[in-house]
C-alpha cells in the first residue's frame, strides 16, 4: 500500500504564499517580509517524524522553517508565538514564543539541505540537521499535533523558493529518513483469519483465543518460481503466487472484497489441530492480488508474491525547479562501475554536471570524447556532481564507481544491498548472495538508469550477469541462487523421485535455450555517444577510443567450448550484454555456461498427490528415475518451478537437467 506524504497545504495558508508543484514547493505571490507561515497538510502526534527542507532562488535566504500546532496564527513566522518552534536559517537562532531558545546554529546558503526531526514523548526531543550533519538537539516544549511549518520572505515573487522532502525522495540526513507520514495502520481493518477447518487458538497464544473461520476449501495452491532462467526468455514478473477457493455463504470476506483489498498483507501457516499458534511453520507470505466473487456462495483469493515494494521507484531523488531542464526529473541511478554516464547541466555554462543521486568516484571524464587533463575538472563536495574549470563544449561523459575509486565495480551482495537500502528494505538473504560471490570470485558489476525505475527492472538487469535467480521462500525472504549444471552438485539430494510415486505420466519437453550465445558483452556504456558527438581530430580520440564510446560496450569476450548440436545457432548469435566491469569475469561466466550446454538440455514435469512432505525450493537439487527419456538410471535436476498445495499434498514441479 502507498504511502501518503506531508506536504504543503494550499488552504489554509499565510498571506502572500503559494503552495506549488502539488504542494511540494514554496514560494511567495509578491513582495513579502516574514511574517507569514504555510503548513503541512496534515499534522502528526506520535512516533519517530521529520521533514527536510531545500531552498533556492535570486533573493537573500530569509527563511523560517520548524512545526507548529492548528492553532497557529498564519500571518506570523513559525516559532515567533508559543504555537511554534522555528530555525532561522540566516541567523542561525531557534525561537519559540518571544525570543530566541538557542543561538549560534551554522548559518544556512542557498542549496544547502535542512532537516528537522522529532521524537514524541515525554519529553519530545527535537534534533536538527545540516546537510546530513547533526547541529542541535534539545527537548521540545510544545505538544502535538504538530504540523512542519515555513515562512518566507522575498523582494518580489518567486524571489525566494523551498522544497519539502517528507520523505518520498532519498533522505540527506536521519529526518527524512524517519519521514513525515500518514500511518498506513492506522485505518486497517482488523485482520481476517480463515483455517480449512474451524480453529480457535490457545489462551496463551498471541493473540489469544482467536478464532479461525473454516472457509477455506481444498487448501491453498502454492507456486514458487525461479525468477530467472538462463538464455530462456524474459524473467518473470513475479517469484511467488497463490491462490485458494473460500466458502464465504455469509460473506464474511465481502467487505474487503468490495474494497479491492490488493496489497494487503497475508502469511499463511500450516500447524496441527491439538497444537499452539506459536508451533505453527510458515508456509507463505503473499498479498492479496484481487479478491473474485464467483457467486454469493463462494469467492477466489489471487495472492501475489509479499515484495510488492520491488515495484516502486529506485530512484529516491529528483531534480528541483531551479535547474528547468530537469525540473522533477528523476536523478539517475549509479550501481558500480559504469562506463560513460552521461553529465548533465545544473547551470547555465555547465561548469556544475550532475551525475547521480549518490556519492560517486570519477576516474575519467571526456568532453567529446576527448580525455580532460587532471585539474581541468573537480568533483563536489557532496561527490554528485562535476565541476567544471571553464565550461565544456558537451556532450560530457565520465567513468565512474559508487563504490570506490580504481572503478571498483559491485559485488552481487554489494548490488543487491543497494536496490534493497534504496528500497528500505531487508527480507533478502545476503547469505546467499556472498555465496555466489565466492563461488564464482567475480569481481562485480555496474548498473545505470538515467529514467525512472523500478527496483524490481533493477533486480532483473543485474541477476542475469552472475546467472542468479531469485525465488521467495516460505517466510517471504527473497533467496538468491545460482543456476549450475545439476550433475555438478556434489551435496545430498533434496528429494528423490520415480515413476512410482508418480500421479501421472511425466512430461518432457527440450530446453531450446533460445538466447543462448558464445558470445558475452562487458562494460557497457551508459550513454552510447554518436559520431557527430565527437571531436574530429582523431589525435585527441584515437579510432579505438571512438570505437569504445559509440558502441553500446566497450568489450566481448567468446566461448570457445563444445556445445551440443542443438545448439548450433548460438554460434553465429549476437552478445549478450552483461553489466560486468572487467573482461576475465564476462569470460568466466560465458565460459560456464557454454559448459552447461554441451549436452543438450531439458525440461520435465512431474505430478505427486498426497506427499505432504515434499516440499522442495526453487534452485534445489534432486534425482529424477523414469522409465524413459533417458531416465531410467536416474539423473540430477534442478527445481525451476513448483506448485503445491500443502494441505493435500498435491505437488506439481517443473524441473530441468
Amino acid at each position: 500500500m502507498a504511502d501518503t506524504f506531508g506536504r504543503f497545504a494550499a488552504l489554509p495558508i499565510g498571506p502572500l504564499l503559494a503552495a506549488r508543484d502539488g504542494g511540494l514547493t514554496l514560494a511567495t505571490t509578491a513582495a513579502a517580509d516574514t511574517n507569514r507561515c504555510a503548513r503541512s497538510d496534515f499534522a502528526l502526534a506520535d512516533g519517530l517524524v521529520g521533514v527536510e527542507f531545500a531552498l533556492w532562488g535570486d533573493d537573500d535566504l530569509a527563511a523560517v522553517v520548524g512545526f507548529v500546532t492548528a492553532a497557529a496564527a498564519l500571518d506570523e513566522s513559525p516559532g515567533s508565538n508559543g504555537d511554534g518552534i522555528g530555525w532561522e536559517l540566516a541567523t542561525g537562532r531557534l525561537v519559540q514564543g518571544i525570543g530566541a531558545i538557542a543561538t549560534g546554529l551554522p548559518v544556512v546558503a542557498h542549496g544547502d539541505i535542512v532537516g528537522l526531526r522529532v521524537a514524541f514523548g515525554s519529553p519530545s526531543r527535537l534534533t536538527l540537521y545540516l546537510n546530513g550533519v547533526l547541529v542541535h538537539q534539545r527537548d521540545l516544549l510544545l505538544a502535538g499535533p504538530l504540523h512542519f511549518a515555513a515562512g518566507l520572505a522575498a523582494s518580489k515573487a518567486g524571489g525566494l523558493c523551498l522544497a519539502v522532502n517528507a520523505g518520498q525522495w532519498g533522505a540527506r540526513s536521519e529526518a527524512a529518513l524517519a519521514g513525515w507520514k500518514l500511518d498506513a495502520n492506522a485505518s486497517a481493518t482488523p485482520p481476517v483469519r480463515l483455517a480449512d477447518a474451524d480453529w480457535l487458538s490457545a489462551p496463551g497464544d498471541s493473540p489469544a483465543n482467536a478464532r479461525y473461520e473454516g472457509l477455506v476449501a481444498e487448501g491453498v495452491s502454492l507456486v514458487q518460481e525461479l525468477s530467472f532462467w538462463p538464455w530462456g526468455g524474459d524473467p518473470v514478473s513475479q517469484t511467488a503466487a497463490a491462490q485458494c477457493l473460500v466458502a464465504d455463504a455469509d460473506g464474511v470476506l465481502d467487505a474487503l472484497a468490495l474494497s479491492g483489498g490488493s496489497g494487503e498483507s497475508v502469511r499463511i501457516l500450516m500447524v496441527d489441530e491439538s497444537a499452539m499458534l506459536a508451533d505453527a511453520q510458515p508456509a507463505f507470505r503473499c498479498a492479496i492480488d484481487q479478491i473474485e466473487i464467483n457467486d454469493d456462495g463462494s469467492k477466489t483469493l489471487h495472492l501475489r508474491d509479499a515484495h510488492d515494494y520491488l515495484s516502486q521507484t529506485l530512484n529516491r531523488g529528483v531534480f528541483l525547479p531551479n535547474i528547468e531542464p530537469l525540473a522533477w526529473k528523476p536523478q539517475p541511478v549509479v550501481i558500480g562501475a559504469v562506463a560513460s554516464v552521461p553529465a548533465a547541466g545544473g547551470n547555465s555554462d555547465a561548469t556544475a554536471m550532475f551525475l547521480a543521486d549518490v556519492p560517486v568516484f570519477v576516474e575519467a571524464v571526456m568532453d567529446r570524447g576527448d580525455l580532460m587533463e587532471p585539474g581541468t575538472f573537480s568533483s563536489s563536495p557532496d561527490g554528485q556532481q562535476l565541476l567544471m574549470k571553464s565550461p565544456p563544449v558537451t556532450p560530457v561523459v565520465a567513468d565512474l564507481s559508487s563504490i570506490g575509486p580504481g572503478m571498483a565495480p559491485a559485488t552481487l551482495t554489494a548490488a543487491v544491498a543497494d536496490v534493497m537500502g534504496r528500497l528500505r528494505q531487508g527480507a533478502w538473504s545476503a547469505a546467499d548472495c556472498g555465496a555466489v560471490d565466492a563461488a564464482t570470485g567475480y569481481a562485480g558489476v555496474g548498473y545505470y538508469a538515467g529514467t525512472s525505475i523500478t527496483g524490481r527492472d533493477a533486480l532483473n538487469a543485474i541477476l542475469p550477469s552472475f546467472g542468479v535467480g531469485c525465488y521467495q521462500d516460505a517466510a517471504g525472504v527473497l533467496r538468491f541462487i545460482q543456476v549450475v549444471a545439476p550433475e555438478s552438485f556434489t551435496g545430498p539430494m533434496a528429494f528423490e523421485l520415480s515413476e512410482a510415486v508418480m500421479a501421472s505420466d511425466l512430461v518432457g519437453v527440450p530446453d531450446e535455450a533460445p538466447n543462448l550465445t558464445r558470445r558475452m558483452a562487458y562494460r557497457p556504456n551508459a550513454q552510447a555517444l554518436g559520431a557527430s558527438d565527437l571531436v574530429t581530430d582523431v589525435i585527441d580520440v584515437p579510432q579505438a577510443r571512438r570505437d569504445e564510446l559509440t558502441a553500446l560496450y566497450r568489450g566481448q569476450v567468446y566461448a570457445a567450448g563444445p556445445l551440443d548440436p542443438h545448439y548450433r545457432r548460438a554460434d553465429a548469435a549476437d552478445p549478450v550484454i552483461s553489466l560486468f566491469w572487467n573482461a576475465a569475469d564476462a569470460q568466466a561466466e560465458i565460459d560456464r555456461v557454454v559448459a552447461i550446454y554441451q549436452r543438450q538440455r531439458f525440461f520435465y514435469q512431474v505430478t505427486v498427490r498426497g506427499d505432504q512432505q515434499l516440499a522442495p525450493l526453487p534452485g534445489q537439487v534432486g534425482r529424477l528415475t523414469y522409465g524413459r527419456y533417458g531416465l531410467a538410471d536416474g539423473k540430477p535436476v534442478l527445481v525451476r518451478r513448483v506448485e503445491r498445495n500443502p494441505a493435500t499434498g498435491d505437488v506439481v514441479l517443473t524441473v530441468w537437467g
